[in-house]
């Protein structure tokens, strides 16, 4: 069947429950916020603002007393059902998602590992880490897809207007801007020498049409300081040396003319709202998702180890938090806030590590995170468990492993596929393992009911073959294993599985159009975002999406 005729069957498919339901909960559009709003909210947005804070687990936003993000939250259409709802739930995955409306089963990797299996980027069948690519890798998978992004619908509704996209990490500016995005802004590698020692240690600004307003004069804010020796004590310090900071890309430093970290990406976003006639600008904000990953998220309270408050999770979500508002601000006082529709989201939770089961030593994280090797990158010196799989198999290609295991195979016959899925379910944690078997994954092994707490064993029930099914791809991972709640390979705070400590995340709309002080019940995700903001600024979707437009007004 050809990839339009898929397209068409699915969309005509949740047409069809669309129709056969007579409960308003059920429709596209339903939730708590319905019906005509008062007091003005009836204005068309004529521009969007996706603010992505990453890692953002919504406890972090009380925990750690996130004020302006906590008055979107009480004074915009608030979805506080809301889950990520795919697997993997990483960076890399859910900045596609989310600007897309395709579940990564559709929208061409669905992990930090990519088997190419249509030769896109070369060699048929070849191992990437999509962390490691480049822009121009993505833009072609995305156009091997076929599906337009949130950058493309803003293009066709308001032509001539810049859409824009801005954040420290390259791999996500690639996967949430799209082939149109006008400017793709992030950083380059250590090329510059600002403070003069006479080394190369400094990022600069890179992209697609950085403006010269950001990239000149060189050595200007927008230029940081990236030496891995200015790690603030993080590259000896437990548990975060498995993840340690390399400068101020990640979290922003202690020098007010170089800031980096969420000011940096916050400034850039600023500077093109006031020189550009914009229609998008879409902001991803990583220091959070930095400091939980090398802290541990809710275990990280004072006192702190390492010396240095500023790379822990209370300071980085404070900074985040404060980037929020400087946003909002910007758009009142420059008399947009009432034709902007701003939404707040973040690309996965987090599961606050109570077992550990990879190795907790200085450079351990991507060891730990990563097994296998592609054209340029290589990581052979497995943790315990997944070392057992690779043994016990003889069969691994390469692996996945956070707060799930994910595991390609060379062989992948039927009998191989189970024989991987049986040793994966002797591993530390694992609580159900999963093989491909076309378009869906199939139970292999499932821990007795015991094993889970009541909690865990309803988000189970509820969710864990719907969420191992969203990568149910000839590119996606053969053998998939679930683990129990507060258990990691990674680091010590994690993501990528399917618990619902990782799966619960914000999305808030606030703005134009938005019936403030709501809180739609709707089981909202990640999918349903771009949806979402199509139907709110008048633009027909022109190609099926996994997701479902909810009203906000």
């Amino acid at each position: 069947m050809s990839l339009n005729r898929v397209r068409l069957a699915r969309w005509a498919a949740v047409m069809a429950v669309v129709a056969a339901s007579t409960s308003l909960a059920a429709v596209p559009g339903s939730g708590a916020a319905d019906g005509p709003s008062s007091g003005g909210h009836e204005a068309r947005a004529k521009r969007v603002v996706l603010i992505v804070v990453d890692q953002l687990r919504p406890a972090f936003v009380d925990a750690f007393d996130m004020r302006n993000i906590q008055r979107l939250m009480a004074r915009g259409a608030n979805f506080d059902n809301a889950y990520l709802g795919h697997m993997a739930s990483e960076t890399v995955i859910s900045h596609n998602v989310m600007t897309s409306g395709q579940l990564p089963k559709h929208m061409g990797w669905s992990d930090e590992w990519f088997r190419d299996v249509d030769g896109v980027l070369g060699t048929k069948d070849a191992m990437h880490v999509t962390g490691s690519m480049s822009q121009a890798q993505f833009d072609a998978v995305i156009k091997h897809g076929d599906y337009p992004k949130l950058a493309d619908y803003l293009h066709s509704a308001f032509p001539g207007k810049t859409v824009a996209t801005v954040g420290q990490k390259n791999y996500a500016v690639h996967t949430m801007s799209g082939p149109a995005s006008d400017i793709r802004l992030t950083f380059g590698g250590r090329s510059f020498d600002c403070d003069g020692d006479g080394v190369n240690n400094w990022r600069g600004p890179t992209g697609t049409n950085v403006p010269a307003y950001i990239s000149g004069p060189v050595c200007n804010q927008y230029y940081v300081n990236a030496d891995r020796a200015r790690d603030r004590g993080t590259a000896t310090t437990s548990p975060a040396w498995m993840y340690p900071l390399e400068g101020d890309r990640d979290i922003s430093g202690l020098d007010p003319a170089h800031p980096g970290g969420d000011v940096w990406t916050t400034d850039a976003a600023l500077d093109i709202m006031a020189n550009e006639d914009w229609s998008g600008v879409m902001l991803t904000l990583g220091g959070v998702d930095k400091a939980g990953h090398m802290w541990g998220g809710l275990n990280d309270r004072p006192p702190y180890p390492g010396g240095d408050p500023s790379t822990h999770l209370e300071s980085a979500a404070r900074v985040a938090d404060q980037q929020v508002g400087r946003i909002i601000d910007r758009l009142r006082s420059d008399g947009l806030l009432d034709e902007t529709l701003v939404v707040l989201t973040t690309d996965h939770a987090q599961s606050t590590t109570k077992d550990h089961y990879g190795i907790d030593a200085a450079g351990r994280g991507n060891f730990n995170w990563y097994y296998g090797a592609d054209a340029d990158e290589s990581y052979l010196s497995p943790q315990p468990e997944i070392k057992r799989l690779v043994d016990e198999t003889g069969n691994v290609q390469a692996s996945m492993q956070d707060s799930a295991i994910r595991t390609w195979l060379v062989d992948r016959s039927p009998s191989a596929l189970r024989e991987a899925a049986d040793v994966m379910a002797t591993l530390g944690g694992v609580r159900a393992t999963y093989y491909r078997q076309g378009t869906r994954y199939v139970r292999r092994w499932e821990a007795p009911r015991k094993a889970f707490s009541r909690a865990e064993w309803a988000w189970h029930r509820l969710h864990g073959q719907e969420l191992v099914d969203t990568m149910a791809a000839p590119y996606g991972p053969d053998v998939i294993g679930l683990l129990a709640d507060g258990s990691s390979y990674g680091v010590k705070g994690d993501h990528g599985g399917a618990q619902e400590s990782v799966q619960r995340i914000p999305i808030v709309f606030y703005g134009a159009g938005v019936r403030p002080g709501t809180s739609p019940g709707a089981p909202i995700r990640s999918v349903d975002i771009l949806p979402t903001i199509l139907r709110e600024l008048g633009i027909r979707e022109t190609t099926p999406t996994d997701g479902v437009a909810y009203r906000v007004r």
